[in-house]
C-alpha cells in the first residue's frame, strides 16, 4: 500500500468515526492522518469539529489558530486582528440564515467597543434585524455601503471573542417590535405548536417526513401549525384540517417571527427556524440526527446557545421513531411539567 493510500485510509477512518460520533477515536485518527501526510488544515478542521462536539471550545480555537498560522484561512475571514475600539465596523453575513441568527448575539458586544456597527445581512433577514435595533444600521447585499474602516464576517465572531460555554451571550437577543394579530385561525383553549420537519437539501439527514409526526396529532388539547417552507409543504395535503399552513402567510423572516410569537411551542428540525425560535426566547424542541452539527454538542438534552431549547436526539442513525415517541411523551405530560420543567419557560396559553 502506498503512502498516499495509507494516509487516505486514516482520513477515511477518521471521518467515519466522526459520523459515528466516536469522537476520541476520530481525534486520534485525524492526528494519525496528519502524520501520514494528509493536509494538516483538513485534519485540523476535523479535530475542530470533534472538540466542539465535546464542548472543548478552547481546544477548537487552538485548531483555528493553527490553520491561520499556516496561511490558508477561510476565504470569508475578513477581520484584520486589530481591536474593534472606535472602528466603524461592517459585519458581513455570508453563510446560512441560521448562522446569521445564531451569531447575531455578538453584535451588542461589538457595539460596546466600536464607533458604529453596520450589519450586511441576507435580504430575507433585513427587516427582522432592522426592527430589533441590534445594530446602528442594517442593510443587504447590493445596497450602498456607509463608511467603514474595518470588516468581519459574522461566523468569525465566536472565535474572535474566544467564546466558551460559560461566556456565550444569552438569548433572547431578537424580538418582534410590534406583534400583529395572526392571519391564521387560532383555536382557543389549546396549546399552539409550530412545526418544521424538513431542512434544506444541504443535509437531508436532518429531515423527516411529516407523516412520522402523526402520533403527535392524536393528542388532545393541541393545535398544530406548519412553518415549513419549500417543496416539503406538499406533505401537508393529507393533513388538511389537522395542521394549518402558516408559512403561506409569511413573505420574509420578520413575518415568520411575528407568526411564531403566537405559538406556545416550536418543534423543529435543525434548520433556520430552530435558531429563530431560540433567538426569540421561544420554548423550542429541536430534533437532531445521530451525527448532529457541532453546535449541538454530544448527548446533551439542552444547549448553552439557547436556554429555552430542548434537544431530542436520534439514538440510532436514521431512526426518528424513537425521537417522535419521546416528543409525544413530553407533549402528553406538558401540563404536568409546566411549573417544574426548565424547558417550559414561558406560559402556555
Amino acid at each position: 500500500m502506498s503512502e498516499q493510500d495509507i494516509s487516505g485510509s486514516f482520513l477515511q477512518r477518521a471521518r467515519q468515526a466522526l459520523n459515528e460520533m466516536r469522537l476520541e477515536d476520530a481525534l486520534r485518527l485525524f492526528h494519525r492522518a496528519e502524520l501520514a501526510g494528509v493536509d494538516p488544515d483538513v485534519c485540523a478542521a476535523g479535530r475542530w469539529t470533534c472538540h466542539m462536539l465535546c464542548g472543548r471550545f478552547n481546544a477548537a480555537w487552538e485548531e483555528s489558530d493553527a490553520i491561520e498560522r499556516r496561511g490558508r484561512p477561510d476565504p470569508h475571514r475578513f477581520w484584520d486582528g486589530t481591536s474593534f475600539r472606535d472602528r466603524h465596523l461592517m459585519v458581513r453575513c455570508l453563510h446560512g440564515l441560521g448562522d446569521t441568527i445564531q451569531f447575531m448575539r455578538f453584535i451588542p458586544l461589538i457595539r460596546q467597543q466600536a464607533a458604529s456597527v453596520t450589519v450586511q445581512a441576507q435580504p430575507s433577514l433585513k427587516s427582522l434585524l432592522a426592527q430589533t435595533d441590534i445594530a446602528d444600521q442594517v442593510m443587504t447585499w447590493g445596497e450602498p455601503e456607509p463608511y467603514w474602516d474595518g470588516q468581519v464576517e459574522i461566523n468569525e465572531l465566536p472565535k474572535i471573542f474566544r467564546v466558551t460555554e460559560a461566556t456565550i451571550p444569552n438569548a433572547p437577543y431578537l424580538s418582534v417590535a410590534r406583534p400583529r394579530c395572526p392571519r391564521f385561525r387560532v383555536r382557543p383553549g389549546t396549546v399552539k405548536v409550530g412545526l418544521v420537519w424538513a431542512a434544506s437539501v444541504y443535509n437531508p439527514l436532518r429531515s423527516l417526513p411529516l407523516a412520522q409526526l402523526a402520533p403527535l396529532f392524536q393528542l388532545p388539547g393541541f393545535s398544530f401549525y406548519s412553518f415549513q417552507a419549500g417543496p416539503a409543504c406538499e406533505e401537508l395535503l393529507p393533513w388538511n384540517g389537522v395542521v394549518e399552513n402558516v408559512s403561506e402567510h409569511a413573505s420574509d423572516v420578520l413575518e415568520t417571527a411575528e407568526n411564531m410569537s403566537a405559538m406556545d411551542l416550536v418543534i423543529t428540525v435543525d434548520t433556520m427556524t430552530a435558531h429563530l425560535a431560540g433567538a426569540l426566547g421561544m420554548t423550542t424542541w429541536t430534533l437532531l440526527p445521530f451525527a448532529c452539527d457541532w453546535r449541538w454538542m454530544k448527548k446533551r438534552p439542552d444547549t448553552p446557545w439557547y436556554r429555552t431549547m430542548r434537544l431530542f436526539r436520534q439514538e440510532t442513525a436514521g431512526d426518528w421513531t424513537f425521537v417522535v415517541g419521546r416528543i409525544r411523551e413530553a407533549l402528553a405530560t406538558l401540563y404536568d411539567d409546566e411549573l417544574s420543567s426548565p424547558w417550559a419557560t414561558q406560559s402556555l396559553r
